[in-house]
């Protein structure tokens, strides 16, 4: 495999990062990528009447509840 002489280095670990991949917009080599993306957590809320809602803070998805009890 021919060495790609337009490479970046990772802004977490510091290895070589892909001219495609840096082109993208990903900053980070694939493995710290893959570490990253499992830290965040989101869930799809369907609102009455309403279109459909991410919710990335469990405070918030609990203030949606209409039947909550604290």
């Amino acid at each position: 495999m021919a060495e790609d002489k337009h490479t970046r280095e990772c802004i977490i670990c510091g290895s070589e990062v892909a001219h495609a991949r840096w082109a993208l917009g990903y900053k980070t080599c694939m493995p710290c990528g893959q570490a990253a993306s499992k830290k965040v957590k989101h869930c799809i809320v369907n609102m009455n009447k309403v279109a459909y809602m991410v919710v990335t803070d469990l405070e918030t998805l609990k203030q949606l509840n209409p039947k909550r009890t604290q």
